[in-house]
């Protein structure tokens, strides 16, 4: 049976009691990122197949009566555990159809995590999975590699940003908001939706949470001290290291610090007997600059794929009708439809 899990303590205690798990799944970062209309949800199966923990968010669907569900922001999915037979899935199926009936839920959607095993074997065929494209990320038990894997211009940045950055870590208030003012100069530069302007609140959650070590990595300037360059880096179980958000003075970006800002968590990572440390992939997952920015680091990439899933038809085609897509949004397969006319509408692709 599947089991609605929202209470923290038992939520995180799920999650832990997986072999692989990310900061994504945890209580904490679902409720930093909640909106007004919002709510978390672990829906938690157990049989003798397998043990299954999908993290959800619901939102209500305007003037209808009706919801769907979406994942929060990065790389989410199920976790699965390691005796899952995938051959076994037909009760998992039916007792998530019937959550989704009991709820009005019309349409569910989640973007999968590449370092967690098994997402694909138990969804693909339930519902859609599309590629929206690669990420990069190293394999940081590989590290003797990995400054032979940096470009040459990433090489030449980093060597010489040695001279003229020193890079600090801290967590407190005061570096939320040093943090925030370079990824707010970021996120005009490349003229960002609203919902990327994230608040104090949301990055003062995120680093006093005890189920994952979040942080700011700054690049100061060693003649002033001037910041040039920050990320809010996030280590999971000491196993995956996520790049979740960054930025750059616009004063001192033609000197690149992030790049120094990489090189230390790199390097970190090594120290610490981390396995992965994941940059992301481009704006909206396309082959970008952002995204051959990130490959200057490292070869490795792994696709970057999300889940589709229409769970009542009928209603999802009214929908459609009633909000149709907009014609000048350029996402032939946006999901869900009806979301590209609506006021409370979060682009998913």
């Amino acid at each position: 049976m599947i089991e609605v899990i929202t209470r923290k303590n038992e939520w995180d205690r799920i999650v832990q009691s997986f072999g692989e798990f990310d900061f994504y799944h945890f209580y904490d970062y679902h409720q930093a990122g909640l909106k007004e209309d919002e709510t978390a949800q672990l829906l938690f199966y157990q049989s003798e197949e397998a043990f299954i923990a999908f993290p959800i968010v619901i939102r209500p669907i305007s003037n209808s009566g009706y919801f769907d569900v979406t994942s929060v922001y990065g790389y989410v999915g199920p976790l699965i555990s390691d005796n899952f037979i995938p051959s076994n899935l037909k009760n998992w199926h039916d007792q998530l159809l019937s959550y989704f009936a009991q709820n009005r839920i019309v349409s569910a959607f989640s973007s999968l995590n590449p370092f967690i095993s098994h997402q694909i074997a138990l969804l693909k065929d339930f519902g859609e999975i599309e590629n929206l494209g690669d990420i990069v990320y190293m394999d940081l038990e590989k590290f003797n590699e990995h400054f032979d894997q940096y470009s040459q211009t990433t090489s030449r940045y980093v060597k010489r940003n040695r001279k003229l950055f020193v890079v600090r870590e801290g967590k407190t208030e005061e570096d939320a908001k040093l943090f925030m003012e370079i990824y707010y100069q970021s996120m005009d530069r490349i003229q960002a939706e609203p919902h990327y302007y994230f608040k104090l609140p949301y990055f003062m959650k995120l680093v006093q949470s005890k189920e994952f070590d979040a942080r700011f990595v700054f690049a100061h300037t060693k003649d002033t001290g001037e910041v040039g360059a920050g990320s809010l880096i996030i280590t999971t179980n000491n196993r995956i290291i996520q790049y979740h958000l960054s930025g750059t003075s616009e004063k001192l970006r033609h000197l690149s610090p992030i790049r120094t800002v990489i090189d230390h968590v790199r390097q970190a990572g090594v120290t610490n007997k981390s396995k992965f440390f994941n940059l992301g992939g481009g704006v909206g997952s396309s082959n970008d600059s952002l995204y051959g920015f990130k490959a200057s680091f490292s070869k490795d990439c792994a696709p970057f794929k999300v889940w589709k899933f229409i769970a009542d038809q009928k209603v999802y085609d009214e929908l459609c009708e009633k909000y149709p897509i907009s014609p000048n949004m350029g996402k032939p397969n946006y999901f869900p439809k009806y979301r590209s006319n609506l006021k409370t509408n979060q682009p998913e692709e």
